[in-house]
Parts: structure tokens; C-alpha cells; sequence
């Protein structure tokens, strides 16, 4: 029994060490800050590294925009591309240009807002990127076990796309666990290889549409039978873009990934215009490459794959009376498009095909029990074999099974690595942010716990929508489109601060449409908000847990006296005793008061020489931060002032910066707080300042363990 216990703590031991082993260290994974980069490469081969969350939704937009848009897909995802070249892409010029070291447009709002205004606001949009790219990871996992499943060569009977996709899942974690490096390489593999079969399939799909002219003839019909004028069309597509926005993806990372990009030797590292300048030719480049291949693609899938196969799987069961013989089958997902059924009188298992004349042809497994005078019948219509991989469906029936394979291979490949590249930047949320406003638990600096954590959410996420692509689109668009319409308000904020009047016109109406685009999104899908305020909810209340804890921390990174503090210093000979006082005036009588209080309080001798700390608060939001303290006199009395996020965490530090430079202990001496303790306490996380003696004896006693060492705080009135 002890031998096995012995056992246990070893094991513990070692897996601890192992678990908390690597501070982030990802290598040259996108999302890093500057300082941790050592390696810059050419803009088309960064381009690249975007490109496999960017492009990568070729695999399943336009079978989205089939689904969402019906035979007006070509028309919505043109209204996309117009939004995306004239308004997404020269709002994120803008962003590289303003933010052009990998902080992305969110740092841009924390600039121009400032305070706990910023911090929540960053926390909100923090919680709206992990919801896109842990939809990135369950995703694009979905949708690579779909073409897997739908692949010729897969055995028929394992149908398991739910276990297919966790394990996928499970593999992407694991690999994360042991340590991924090598980005850049990989990626550029995989996009060159995923564009150029996507290029062949689209070229051949719009070559057989053109030869067999009536496809295009019929679409024609269609959009005139149901449209009654161009300006109807027109109105539908706008109304039904919203539904297309995850073709929005991908620029944000384009401007985080700006610290890999090559710039000029003699770039200023504060400005560096020639990073700023190929940083806008790779979103422009990677901008003008998605919208072709979204054209080009949703035309051919609209004229060459009949609607039924994009439709989702439905089921229905009803008890059918006798006489009652017909059930209603829903088809797209849409209640209002419904299939009437007359079930045979038969019973047990069986499959019907039913033809829908030029919406294609449906499967329907149905399944009759007989129950004395009903019948208990269950109809379930599998998913269409173009849901999810519409351009796969068109390889494998344009182009032969084997290309077919190739293409499936290659697109789940850069699936694949699409929720790398997502996981690798949520793994960098935490160290870009948090640490900065004293938000990030400890545990949170090393890799493995988190990506034990993030892979467990992937998991949920994944049970939760049963690996469905189509349902997980809605959570996708709400993280992109939120993240997509702060950055559009924060250029916006930009130009208005900038006085650019031009601009502020332009980036507004962009602001606009993207605000519309959200709020529709939002409205008609409200599960991707729901499932984005988990997200933002859980991000909020772990950060202001982890700060109340974090709160005792010293929180000084420096102490810098000028020279006129210093001098005060040497010039006491014997104790030093710091007197903490909140200046009101700043006049001679206000420390002639104060320090007659101390002396009666504390019982301190008058001939004893004492030195008034005064501490401002300037931004109580920040975390930590360098103290520079100015030494000035004031009538008799000498006075240290310095600004500080917090009181009791600066005072701390000044006495243990003083004890440090003389070998003396300080004595500090203060007043008793009036106030409710509980209103204290948060005045103290909030605006740091409270009830400031206990608090900066505790972060004296955390500080320094060694009593003898430890400054003494004198406490009285």
C-alpha cells in the first residue's frame, strides 16, 4: 500500500512538471507578440499562414451560401465580395497601419478608450475571438470528418462523424501537447496545393456549365419566375448576406501575423512602413485571391449541384390514425419548405428515392409500426452529399474518384490546420492581454493546461451542435462579425480623433453595414450569441477573479528616484520614516497638520526627521507598471510624489526600493480609513485606492517573508 502510494506522488510529481514545462512556447506560431519572434519572412508566404483559416472556408461556404441563398448564392456572395474588397479590406489597411506589431484592431479600441473602459470592452471582444476560433477548430474538424465520411474509398458503415470529429479534435490537441512549430512551412504547402486543385475544379465546373448551356438557362428562369424585377434581386441579396459571413474570416489574423512579415532594413521599429506596406499587399493579395475563388465558386455550385443535395438532415415521427396516410418531411432546414409524404401501407424499414423535378432527388429511410389502429412512422432524409464540401461533391463528379480523393485530401489537410492555426491563437490570448491587466491565473502560463482546457471546450462545442456544420456557421459568423465590427468602430474612432473628416464618412458607413450585418446575424440566429456570452461571460468573471486575487501582488515592475529623492535619502542619518498623505492643496499647512496628527497618533518624537510619500492615482485599470518618484520641498517638510494604478501596491514599493538602496528598514506611518470595509475593498480593486494600512502591510508581508527585513507600518488616529 505505501509502495503504491510512493507511486502515485511520483507520478503526480512528474506529470506536474510536465504539465506546467514550456512557457508558450509555440515557435512561430502567428499570434505571438513581437518581442518573442526571431525569424521574418516574405509577405506571400505569411499570406499563406492567413490563408489556411481564410481559404480554408472554401471547403464549406459555398455550400452555406447554397443553403442560405438558394439560386440567389452568386448574387449574396457578390454583395459579399463588395462589402469585403470596399469595406472590410480598407478598414484593415488601415488597422496595419495604425497597429502594425500583431495587436490587431483591439488594441486599437484599448488605446482610444483608456481605463476599465477599455479592459471590459477587451474582455468582451476576447470572449467574441475565442468564439471564433474554437468554432474554427470544431469547424473545420466538422467538416473535414465530412469529407471523409462522403470520400468513395471510406467504408460505408462508418458513418460516426461526431466520434470522426473528436477525434481529429484529439489529435489536433495532442500535437499541441508535444510541441508545434514550423507554421509558415507547412502552410505554404498546404495553400499552394488546396488553391490550385480548388482553381482545377472550379475552371472544369464552369467549362462543363458553359457547354451544357440549359443549366444556366434554367437558373435564369428561376430568378425570373421568383423575382419580379433586378431591384428585387437586388433587395433578397442584401437581406440574405448576413447568412454568407463567414466569408469574412481571415483579416484580422492578417493583420496579427504582422510581426512575421519581412519589412525594409532600415524600417523604424516604431513605425515600420515597409512591414505596414507588404502587410497591405498580403491583405489585398489574399482579398483579390478569396473573392475570385467565391464567385467563381458560387456560380458553379449553384448551376451544377441540384438544391437538395445542400440540404441538411431532417427527421420527423408521427402517429398516423387509420385513414390518415400522408406526413409532412421538412427539406432545407425552413419550415415553410416541406415535403407531403404518403406513406405505402407497408410496415417495418425501408427507403423510398423521390424525385423534386429540378430541386433534385431526396432519399427518405422510413420506418412503420404497426400499434393496434395507428401506425407510428418515423421518416428521416439523410444530408445531402454536398453539404459542407460542394466543391468536393463537383470534384469527385467532374472529375473522377481519384482527383476526387486528392481534393478531399487536400481540403481536409487544410481544414485540419485551420484549427491549428486557431488553436495556436487562442493559446496567445492569455499572454498578449491578460498579464497586462493582472487578469491571467497562474496556471495559465504554460501551454499545456490551456490546451488541455481548450481541447475539453472543443469537445462540448462539438457534442453540443453533433458536429454539423451548418448549425456551428451561426456561432462562427457572430465571433467573426463582432470582432469585424469593432475593428470597423475603432478606425472609425481613429479618423474622428485624427480630424479626417473624409474617413470618418467612409469608415462610419462601413461601420454601418457591419453593424447590420451583426445584428441581422444575430436575430436570425441567436444561438451563436448565446453561445459567444458563454465565452465572454466565462472570460470576464475568470479575469476579475484572478485580479482580486492577483491584487496584494507588489505590482511595481521599477522604483526610479530622481536625483532630488536620492538626496533626501542621504540626508537623514538615523530612521527613515515615510509618512503616507493624500495631498488635498499641496500648501505648507496642510503637512504642518498633518504631521502634528502623526506625531500625536503614533507617538512619534517631534525631533524625529520624516518624509511625506504622496501617491496619485492615475489609471487604476492597469496592472503593474514603473514608479518614477520626484523629490521636492514643501515649506520645512520634504515630499516624495509618484503616480501609481494603485496606493498601497506603490507605497510598498517605495519602502522596499528605499530599505534596498540604505540597508535600512523603513518605518511608514499612517491614518486609520473612515468608510464600509466592504466599499473599501473595492474602491481598492477598482480605483486602487481603500483601506490602504492593511493593504499594503499584506503586500509587505507576501513581498517579504523575512520580518526583520520587512518594512514597518505604523497605524494610528
Amino acid at each position: 500500500m505505501a509502495q503504491s502510494q510512493t507511486y502515485w506522488r511520483l507520478f503526480r510529481r512528474r506529470f506536474k512538471k510536465w504539465l506546467t514545462e514550456g512557457q508558450h512556447s509555440l515557435g512561430e506560431s502567428y499570434h505571438q507578440p513581437e518581442k518573442e519572434v526571431h525569424q521574418t519572412h516574405p509577405w506571400y508566404r505569411v499570406m499563406c499562414l492567413t490563408g489556411v483559416d481564410y481559404f480554408s472556408t472554401l471547403g464549406y461556404q459555398p455550400g452555406i451560401a447554397a443553403l442560405a441563398a438558394g439560386i440567389l448564392s452568386p448574387f449574396a456572395t457578390l454583395v459579399l465580395v463588395l462589402v469585403t474588397l470596399f469595406g472590410a479590406l480598407p478598414m484593415y489597411r488601415r488597422v496595419a497601419e495604425e497597429s502594425p506589431h500583431g495587436d490587431g484592431s483591439i488594441s486599437m479600441l484599448e488605446r482610444l478608450l483608456g481605463g476599465w473602459t477599455a479592459k471590459v470592452f477587451v474582455l468582451a471582444l476576447l470572449g467574441f475571438v475565442a468564439t471564433g476560433f474554437v468554432i474554427t477548430i470544431t469547424l473545420s474538424a466538422a467538416d473535414a470528418s465530412k469529407h471523409i465520411i462522403e470520400n468513395p474509398f471510406w467504408p460505408r458503415g462508418w458513418n460516426y462523424q461526431v466520434g470522426l470529429t473528436l477525434v481529429l479534435i484529439g489529435l489536433l490537441g495532442a500535437i499541441f501537447l508535444k510541441g508545434f512549430r514550423e507554421a509558415i512551412g507547412v502552410a505554404v504547402v498546404l495553400v499552394v496545393i488546396y488553391i490550385g486543385l480548388s482553381l482545377v475544379v472550379v475552371v472544369t465546373g464552369l467549362l462543363e456549365a458553359f457547354q451544357q448551356r440549359e443549366v444556366i438557362t434554367r437558373w435564369v428562369d428561376l430568378i425570373n419566375q421568383n423575382y419580379a424585377s433586378p431591384m428585387a434581386v437586388i433587395v433578397a441579396a442584401l437581406l440574405v448576406f448576413p447568412k454568407l459571413a463567414l466569408g469574412l474570416s481571415g483579416f484580422e489574423t492578417g493583420v496579427v501575423v504582422m510581426p512575421l512579415v519581412k519589412g525594409d532594413p532600415d524600417d523604424d521599429p516604431a513605425h515600420p512602413k515597409g512591414r505596414i506596406r507588404n502587410s497591405r499587399k498580403l491583405l489585398t493579395t489574399a482579398a483579390l485571391i478569396m473573392s475570385v475563388m467565391l464567385i467563381t465558386s458560387s456560380l458553379v455550385t449553384t448551376w451544377l449541384i441540384p438544391p437538395s443535395e445542400f440540404w441538411p438532415e431532417t427527421s420527423v415521427s408521427r402517429e398516423l390514425r387509420r385513414g390518415v396516410s400522408s406526413i409532412d418531411i421538412p427539406l432545407s432546414g425552413n419550415p415553410q419548405d416541406v415535403y407531403t409524404y404518403r406513406v405505402p401501407n407497408r410496415s417495418g424499414s425501408f427507403n423510398e428515392r423521390i424525385s423534386l423535378g429540378p430541386r433534385g432527388e431526396i432519399t427518405l429511410l422510413v420506418n412503420v409500426t404497426e400499434s393496434g389502429d395507428a401506425r407510428q412512422v418515423t421518416v428521416v432524409k439523410p444530408t445531402g452529399q454536398a453539404s459542407g464540401r460542394a466543391l468536393a461533391y463537383l470534384a469527385h463528379r467532374h472529375l473522377g474518384e481519384l482527383f476526387g480523393t486528392l481534393y478531399d485530401l487536400s481540403t481536409i489537410l487544410i481544414l485540419w490546420f485551420a484549427g491549428a492555426s486557431a488553436m495556436a491563437g487562442l493559446l496567445n490570448i492569455v499572454p498578449r492581454y491578460l498579464p497586462r491587466y493582472g487578469m491571467a491565473p497562474e496556471w495559465a502560463r504554460a501551454t499545456r493546461p490551456l490546451v488541455l482546457i481548450y481541447t475539453a471546450i472543443c469537445f462540448v462545442v462539438t457534442l453540443i451542435f453533433r458536429a454539423s456544420v451548418d448549425a456551428q456557421a451561426a456561432a462562427y459568423a457572430t465571433g467573426v462579425l463582432a470582432l469585424m465590427t469593432s475593428a470597423a468602430v475603432a478606425v472609425t474612432l481613429s479618423a474622428l480623433h485624427k480630424r479626417q473628416q473624409a474617413s470618418v464618412i467612409a469608415f462610419g458607413l462601413i461601420s454601418l453595414v457591419f453593424i447590420y450585418t451583426l445584428v441581422v446575424n444575430i436575430l436570425e440566429q441567436p444561438g451563436g450569441l448565446q453561445i459567444a456570452s458563454i465565452f465572454v461571460a466565462s472570460i470576464v468573471v475568470v479575469s476579475f477573479i484572478s485580479r482580486v486575487l492577483r491584487s496584494t501582488e507588489l505590482r511595481v515592475k521599477e522604483v526610479i528616484l530622481d536625483e532630488e529623492a536620492r538626496r533626501f535619502i542621504e540626508s537623514i542619518p538615523g530612521e527613515i520614516r515615510i509618512v503616507a498623505h493624500h495631498r488635498e492643496t499641496g500648501k505648507a499647512y496642510e503637512y504642518i497638520e498633518k504631521a502634528k496628527r502623526v506625531r500625536e497618533f503614533t507617538h512619534l518624537p517631534a525631533k524625529e526627521p520624516i518624509l511625506f510619500l504622496e501617491v496619485g492615482v492615475i489609471d487604476a485599470s492597469e496592472f503593474s507598471g514603473t514608479l518614477r518618484v520626484r523629490g521636492l520641498e514643501v515649506g520645512d517638510y520634504q515630499v516624495f510624489r509618484t503616480e501609481a494604478p494603485a496606493v498601497a501596491n506603490a507605497i510598498a514599493a517605495v519602502a522596499l526600493h528605499i530599505r534596498d538602496i540604505t540597508g535600512k528598514v523603513p518605518h511608514i506611518y499612517f491614518q486609520w480609513s473612515e468608510g464600509n470595509p466592504l466599499q473599501l475593498a473595492l474602491r481598492f480593486v477598482l480605483f486602487g485606492e481603500g483601506d490602504i494600512p492593511p493593504l499594503t502591510h499584506e503586500i509587505l508581508r507576501k513581498a517579504e517573508p523575512n520580518l526583520k527585513r520587512r518594512p514597518i507600518v505604523h497605524v494610528g488616529g
